[in-house]
């Protein structure tokens, strides 16, 4: 019952945001007052669920400025937030880089008590991180007393974000040591979204032999068949000089998306392998379900001026205009 419940109370918030963003498309006079109006009609607005709701589907749809005043509405109203609502708040903070509004959310989940929550912190040191505060990130992280995978993740993806991919590798190393001495459910395991961040690490400072230790390494965990770890290993290997176990890597994949695509066409384009960049976007365009898009012409574009493909590259740039992507 209370699944359904539950259910039931996320489909009326999607009406009443629906029906909101409705109101902006066609009046610049819609507000939050007319958010807390549809709330006033459909919704329970002193149920803490109820704004918790409104707040992580505003910013799942990326809507930051509204989540964020829904956060301070709630507040507003005197209603004391939970362990469920800070990371989103905290989420919309780092896709503003908003660092004042971060700090503020983060006195408040201390007033409270939950800056010591695993979902909170990393929330927090994402947010730090995205914001270039890596001094205040770092010190969070070091604060935590139990630290789970997403901890570790946020930390050295902060490190890779803001250009010190040395600093995340020997986090990285930090963490398979503390992985190694923990015992029981609790120890937090490297997992692909830690993996992407750390091959991120090796592309940047262009090291194939340490690119092949972490390869290595997801092999042994039976991660590397995870797509983005893939993806990420084809952009390491040829950013180490390795374009061959570029393409390996990239022709051993059961599963490509555009990123996948886009990468290797881009990594034969800017290596001089021009007529490879051709084939990889033949083949993606008659072999695949994948759709070409901005990022891709561009690769391509880049490839046929490499080979003095001027035909070609009026042609993709004919497609270019065509969708709208000048």
């Amino acid at each position: 019952m209370r699944i359904l419940q539950s259910r039931s109370l996320i489909s009326t918030i999607k009406l009443c945001l629906k029906s909101y963003k409705t109101q902006l498309h066609y009046s610049s006079e819609a507000s939050i007052s007319s958010l807390s109006t549809l709330f006033n009609q459909y919704v329970d607005k002193t149920n803490v669920h109820s704004w918790n709701s409104i707040i992580a589907e505003l910013a799942r749809s990326g809507d930051s400025i509204e989540a964020l005043r829904a956060f301070s509405t709630m507040r507003r109203l005197a209603l004391i937030p939970n362990r469920s609502t800070f990371p989103c708040a905290i989420k919309s903070c780092a896709a503003l880089l908003d660092l004042g509004s971060g700090h503020q959310a983060h006195q408040q989940a201390l007033v409270f008590g939950y800056e010591s929550d695993l979902f909170v912190s990393s929330a927090l040191i994402d947010m730090y991180s995205k914001c270039g505060e890596l001094t205040d990130a770092r010190k969070l992280f070091n604060e935590i007393p139990l630290r789970n995978v997403v901890s570790w993740t946020s930390m050295i993806t902060g490190y890779v974000q803001n250009d010190d991919p040395y600093e995340a590798l020997l986090l990285f190393k930090k963490f398979l040591a503390e992985e190694g001495e923990g015992e029981g459910e609790q120890v937090a395991l490297v997992d692909s979204v830690a993996l992407v961040s750390v091959i991120s690490a090796c592309a940047r400072i262009s090291s194939k032999i340490i690119t092949k230790v972490v390869h290595g390494f997801s092999i042994k965990r039976g991660l590397e068949e995870a797509l983005g770890v893939e993806n990420t290993l084809v952009d390491a290997y040829a950013k180490g000089g390795e374009v061959g176990l570029s393409r390996r890597v990239f022709d051993g994949m059961v599963e490509k998306d555009d990123v996948s695509w886009n990468t290797m066409i881009a990594v034969c384009a800017q290596n001089g392998l021009s007529t490879d960049a051709l084939e990889v976007f033949y083949d993606m365009v008659n072999g695949s379900d994948v759709r070409c898009n901005a990022v891709t012409l561009s690769a391509v574009l880049l490839a046929c001026a490499h080979a003095g493909a001027l035909l070609l590259g009026k042609c993709i740039h004919d497609q270019v205009v065509k969708m709208c992507l000048e």
